[in-house]
């Protein structure tokens, strides 16, 4: 009697259940990682969007700045902002330059230990002053 009442009986059965448990909750767990990645995606997508307009301004200034040195080589523009701050800077090869030379030896030499050179004559070599040995300590007793 007790065997026809079990075959009979309306109980869930338990694999059943673990079944749709462990189904709903690989879901859940889906869902939620889809929209952890969609929301670092779109914080990305902001940072992204904030350093390709900070690049932009970069390349920008670049292209400014690569103007103006091409500007500063060019020899016409360069000889018009002279004349425009009536500067009285001239080129290397113009004849009114008047180049003065120094014919120094760059050498330096020792002048005697412990001196030092009271007289600058650039017609002579740089001389520079050593220090003095140390005088070793005497053993006179």
């Amino acid at each position: 009697m007790s065997r026809n009442r079990e075959k009979n009986s309306q109980s869930l059965h338990w694999m059943g259940v673990v079944k749709w448990v462990l189904i709903t909750g690989l879901i859940s767990g889906l869902g939620l990682v889809y929209m952890l990645c969609k929301n670092q995606n779109m914080h990305l997508a902001a940072e992204t969007h904030r350093l390709e307009l900070q690049l932009a301004t970069i390349e920008t200034r670049n292209k400014e700045l690569n103007g103006d040195l091409e500007g500063m080589k060019s020899p016409k523009r360069l000889l018009k902002r002279i004349t425009d701050m009536h500067s009285d800077l001239v080129y290397l090869n113009d004849p009114r330059l008047v180049c003065v030379s120094f014919e120094q030896n760059t050498h330096a030499r020792v002048a005697r230990i412990g001196t030092n050179p009271r007289v600058v004559n650039f017609d002579s070599s740089v001389m520079t002053a050593a220090a003095p040995p140390p005088v070793p300590a005497s053993s006179n007793h």
